[in-house]
């Protein structure tokens, strides 16, 4: 009996650690079921881009917008840098740290959310799984940055391996083909085709909860923290369907960043869930906006990664300007 309990425990114990070791190693990159672990590895790999444009956002970002079509559009090079709020909650702003200590200035960071999701630093765990998350805090976190967010938050810490093997069998009894993927994002600079296949309905509603959310503190530290004379900084709101409660939606003080209300589009071009992801139809649409946004920011410096508007000393934090107008300066 003793000899069976020893090994009961010892098996358990080693399920336990396993995912930890497993979870910081390339051979879980090639096997993770998960559809978004690959887009958000991608931040990670992008030494030596030096784009021009940076977008640093939530899912709301790598879902709706296409850096490819702003570069075409704009002769300069844009970048996201993929991210899903709960990997937000767990990393903050991880993932433009490590790019910025791999690449030179860009000439425009985009701060990219959804209008609930300008505040992330502030959101309690509680109000959704964070495991993404933590998958990306082991694998490209520094031991100190595991240690941290563990002692942190040590009921986090020592339930992932449950949540691990959970997450494993669930993803892969609904396996979704990761095919083409890294090519697909590599080709496109950090963009993905929402998957979900319902669309959203006219009879939506905008939850009182997000509407509670909509804050914007912590993103509008980050702008002042960014914003440098090489940097220009950009606050855009995504665009959000005409669902029931718009008015509470667009009635927030955005100009506290600064920043626009988001645009309003039709609910046919979402899909089903309020997370304001566009479907793919809707990708070109929304990626035109941001680049009405951008043009006046970034024209002028067409050809050179110097130009007049990195000229004065002073930080620059500028504002989504309405439908069809430049950005306030």
């Amino acid at each position: 009996m003793r000899r069976y309990l020893f090994t009961t425990v010892g098996m358990l114990a080693l399920l336990y650690v396993v995912p930890f070791f497993l979870g910081r190693s390339e051979l879980y990159d090639r096997w993770n079921p998960y559809f978004l672990a690959r887009p958000l590895n991608y931040a990670f790999k992008t030494a030596g881009e030096n784009a021009d444009v940076v977008l640093f956002g939530d899912s709301t970002a790598v879902i709706g917008v296409d850096p490819s079509q702003m570069s075409r559009a704009l002769g300069v090079k844009v970048l996201d840098l993929v991210n899903t709020q709960p990997s937000l909650l767990v990393n903050d702003d991880l993932t433009l740290r490590r790019y910025l200590s791999a690449n030179r200035p860009p000439r425009l960071i985009v701060f990219y959310f959804a209008p609930w999701d300008f505040d992330y630093g502030n959101t309690d765990f509680s109000s959704r799984p964070v495991f993404e998350g933590e998958q990306v805090l082991l694998r490209w976190g520094t031991s100190r940055d595991i240690v941290t967010f563990l002692l942190r938050h040590p009921t986090e810490g020592a339930s992932f391996p449950l949540r691990f093997y959970a997450s494993a069998l669930e993803s892969t009894l609904h396996w979704v083909p990761h095919s083409g993927q890294e090519e697909h994002l590599a080709a496109t600079h950090g963009h993905v085709d929402d998957r979900n296949p319902a669309v959203l309905t006219s009879s939506c509603v905008f939850p009182q909860e997000l509407i509670d959310r909509v804050r914007f503190d912590w993103v509008r530290s980050l702008g002042q923290r960014y914003a440098s004379s090489e940097t220009q900084v950009l606050f855009y709101v995504a665009p959000v369907p005409s669902c029931g409660n718009l008015s509470a939606v667009l009635g927030q003080p955005y100009d506290r960043l600064p920043a626009a209300p988001p645009r309003v589009l039709p609910p046919e071009y979402f899909s089903s869930e309020i997370t304001v992801h566009p479907r793919a139809i809707a990708v070109p649409e929304v990626t035109r906006n941001l680049i009405e946004a951008v043009r006046p920011l970034v024209g002028p410096l067409v050809g050179s990664h110097v130009g007049p508007m990195q000229e004065e000393a002073a930080p620059k934090l500028a504002a989504t300007g309405p439908a069809g107008s430049a950005p306030k300066r």
